[in-house]
């Protein structure tokens, strides 16, 4: 399906993210839910609720990271079985965990 101009119109199920330097990453929206934060901005009213949101304060590779995570959780929520470590590179680990906590997940 096209809209205007010939553009391919977005899937529904997924969710821009874009870093603090214009660094695009599409993510499915049910693992986007994962965050609270995210699930707040597309449940509301925000101009975000149109599948597209803007971090300027979160660099590309911690917006990356966090979006391995999402999948990660999303994955690996319902097993029952020993689940495979999640690696983080100690370089990160503080900008992480602070947008981590911004994200809340």
């Amino acid at each position: 399906m096209a809209q205007e101009g010939g553009e391919a119109a977005p899937a529904l199920d997924m969710v821009k993210l874009i870093s603090a330097e214009g660094h695009e990453i599409y993510i499915s929206r049910k693992c986007a839910m994962v965050s609270g934060t995210i699930r707040a901005m597309l449940s509301g009213q925000f101009t975000e609720s149109k599948g597209e949101i803007t971090f300027p304060d979160i660099s590309a590779p911690i917006l990356e990271k966090v979006s391995q995570y999402m999948y990660y959780k999303t994955q690996f929520s319902d097993s029952t079985s020993r689940l495979p470590e999640f690696i983080i590179e100690p370089e990160i680990a503080m900008e992480l965990l602070m947008a981590a906590n911004y994200l809340d997940c």
